[in-house]
C-alpha cells in the first residue's frame, strides 16, 4: 500500500476529528488553526493536515522512511500532537509525540509492521518560521522506530530531518 492510499483512508477519519477543534478553540478564546503541509527530507517525502490553535495542534503525519536494513522500505503515518511554543518574531519551537503505523516492506514480498503502543510511538523536536499569516517553513528532526526483519522481531531507528512548507487556512 502506498502512501497515497494510506493518506486517503486516514484523511477522512483526520476530517471528522478536527471538527471539534474548532469548538475548542473558540472556548479557549484562541483563534482556530488549520493548516497543510508537504515537504521532504533525509529519507524521502512527508505530508500533514494539522487543525488545533497555535499551542495545540492534532496532526495526521505520513512520512516515508525510505531504504532501511536488509533493503526493506519503511514508511509511517500516524497522529501526533503537535506542542508550539509561543512565537517570537516568527519563530517558535515546536514538541511532537504521537502513535501510529509503520510498515516494512521487503524484496520478497514480506511485509512488517509495528504499530500503536507496539514501538509505533514517535517523537520529534523542531523549529518553525512564520513568514505571514498563510505561510510557514518548519525544520524538525523526528525518532522513528521500524521493523528490520521480516518477522517483525528485529527492529531499528530512524531519525530523519525534514523541511516542509506549510499553508495555513
Amino acid at each position: 500500500m502506498t502512501i497515497l492510499n494510506m493518506l486517503k483512508r486516514c484523511l477522512a477519519a483526520f476530517v471528522l476529528a478536527a471538527f471539534p477543534l474548532y469548538a475548542m478553540a473558540d472556548d479557549a478564546g484562541s483563534p482556530a488553526l488549520f493548516y497543510v503541509a508537504g515537504g521532504g527530507g533525509s529519507t524521502g517525502p512527508t505530508f500533514s493536515i494539522g487543525g488545533g490553535t497555535k499551542v495545540d495542534v492534532l496532526e495526521f503525519y505520513a512520512i516515508d522512511l525510505g531504504k532501511v536494513s536488509g533493503n526493506g522500505y519503511a514508511r509511517f503515518v500516524g497522529l501526533s500532537l503537535v506542542q508550539n511554543a509561543t512565537p517570537k518574531n516568527g519563530f517558535n519551537f515546536l514538541f511532537r509525540v504521537g502513535i501510529g503505523r509503520e510498515t516494512t516492506t521487503f524484496p520478497n514480498g514480506a511485509a512488517a509492521r509495528r504499530m500503536w503502543f507496539d514501538n509505533g510511538i514517535f517523537f520529534g523536536l523542531g523549529e518553525q518560521y512564520q513568514v505571514n499569516s498563510h505561510l510557514a517553513f518548519r525544520a524538525e528532526v523526528n525518532r522513528f522506530v521500524y521493523a528490520a526483519s521480516s518477522d517483525g522481531m528485529t527492529i531499528g531507528l530512524r531519525y530523519p530531518v525534514t523541511l516542509s512548507a506549510m499553508y495555513i487556512f
